[in-house]
């Protein structure tokens, strides 16, 4: 039993049950990124369009057709400020999120299946096409560079997934027969290259915020979790065993795409046959939820919040959202909280309510109004500090400014739609003209206008 309630209370949590999906207003998604707070969701359509949605409030607060065919990939800038799109129609755009502003637009000999920022530099970010080799982009001054591929038997391999590390120090690459080939992200060099216990395709790398791990969506099946320490130390052409490995040992079902959690102590894949989630604790390969949705329906995307047990996912053009179940418990708030089976008289007790007690001393009445004089400030932003690891350099960096001018964006301003702005004194009009309407009458000193003749 202290065991049970000490997970509930103190232990990491995982979703449990569907809450809802979000409105797309007769969109129909095709992926989904969260950007690095999580306060903000990015939606991308097969038509072509963008969504940002307010995840607090799960409400649509920006929306802009950005490409001509659908979208393949998302990516938010460090501070939020931008957005990287990429599309089947062989482009990649780049858009301001507060105005929706196209800042860059690239075009690309074929179509581009993955495309993200450089974590720490926005004026740098990968490229990954069918039929090409990886590259990396530099916006200002514009530029690219090729990733080349010196390993044995090269020729007859592809790249066919990368993504950065953690610290944007390295770029980590995985082939169609199971290589893992890591560049320098500064010299573009290639620092070491393995192989898997497997000569199966590698579909997908993953990397958590906040820690030193990789995990690989191979296409036997099995997730693979591996430290970059071994990765970078391994002998060239070695075999590198996985730390830890989940898979489905009953169907053996194949993973549309994986994520974990910021700290990676989940792992969540996504089935490719239809709309169940398998969520392991990656350190011992326990199976903890398998989460069902709509029978019929093909995942595409699977996103973890950044620092919330929520996953959201994408199927059948619905982003739907996985929360915990939630139990109302009232006596955490009162630990004399009883329920009642029926409505009863209360009885007050005496001095219950008042605002100060009779029989207490006078200097302790003083204290606690001393104490309600207090002030507390409201106004002044902390950053964020849960979102970054100890070793985290720019975290003072990271606080919004109250003009959205510069800083982070870690929401989007929205204005409240007012059904009736007569009603709450925002009529624009002059003013004698809402007192005659109301009255019926013309101000005095006012002449009525030609053609018409005052009541």
């Amino acid at each position: 039993m202290s065991a049970e309630l000490f997970d509930r209370n103190f232990g990491y949590q995982c979703p449990e049950e569907l809450e809802g999906s979000l409105d797309l207003q007769n969109g129909c998604a095709n992926c989904c990124k969260f950007n690095r707070w999580g306060t903000l969701v990015a939606v991308g359509s097969t038509d072509g369009r963008v969504y940002i949605f307010d995840f607090i409030t799960k409400g649509m607060v920006k929306s802009w057709p950005a490409h001509a065919l659908p979208v393949s990939a998302l990516c938010w800038s460090r501070d939020g400020r931008k957005l990287l799109s990429a599309s089947a129609d062989t482009t990649i755009a780049i858009w301001d999120v507060l105005s929706g502003a196209a800042l860059h637009k690239i075009k690309f000999a074929s179509m581009v299946t993955y495309a993200a920022f450089n974590p720490r530099d926005d004026n740098k970010f990968i490229v990954l096409q069918v039929a090409f080799p990886p590259t990396v982009e530099h916006l200002q001054p514009r530029a690219q560079r090729v990733l080349t591929n010196d390993i044995p038997g090269a020729n007859d391999d592809s790249v066919s997934c990368m993504s950065y590390d953690r610290k944007a120090k390295f770029i980590i690459t995985g082939t169609a027969k199971g290589k893992i080939i890591i560049y320098d992200a500064t010299t573009y060099r290639c620092v070491s290259w393995c192989r898997q216990n497997s000569l199966q395709q590698i579909r997908q790398i993953h990397v958590p915020l906040k820690s030193r791990n990789v995990l690989t969506n191979s296409q036997d099946r099995i997730i693979r979790t591996y430290s970059l320490e071994d990765l970078l130390k391994c002998q060239n052409g070695s075999t590198v065993e996985p730390k830890y490995k989940v898979q489905d040992m009953v169907n053996k079902t194949a993973w549309k795409s994986i994520c974990t959690d910021s700290d990676g102590v989940f792992t969540c894949g996504a089935s490719s046959k239809n709309h169940s989630l398998y969520i392991w604790e990656a350190c011992t390969g326990s199976l903890i939820k398998i989460l069902h949705g709509t029978k019929g329906e093909s995942l595409l995307d699977v996103q973890w919040h950044p620092s919330r047990p929520v996953v959201l996912s994408v199927a059948q053009g619905v982003v739907s959202l996985w929360t915990q179940a939630h139990v109302e418990n009232w006596s955490a708030f009162a630990p004399e909280f009883r329920e009642l089976e029926e409505n009863g008289k209360y009885e007050e007790k005496e001095e219950e309510f008042d605002m100060e007690d009779e029989d207490a001393d006078d200097g302790a009445n003083t204290n606690d109004q001393d104490g309600e004089e207090d002030e507390i400030d409201v106004v002044t932003l902390q950053p964020e500090e849960f979102m970054a690891s100890s070793d985290e350099e720019d975290v003072a960096q990271f606080i919004p400014d109250a003009t959205l001018k510069s800083g982070p964006l870690w929401f989007i301003p929205l204005a409240p739609e007012i059904e009736n702005p007569e009603s709450i004194g925002l009529d624009k009009r002059p003013t004698n003209e809402v007192e005659e309407e109301k009255t019926g009458v013309a101000p005095a000193g006012n002449k009525a206008p030609k053609g018409r003749k005052p009541k």
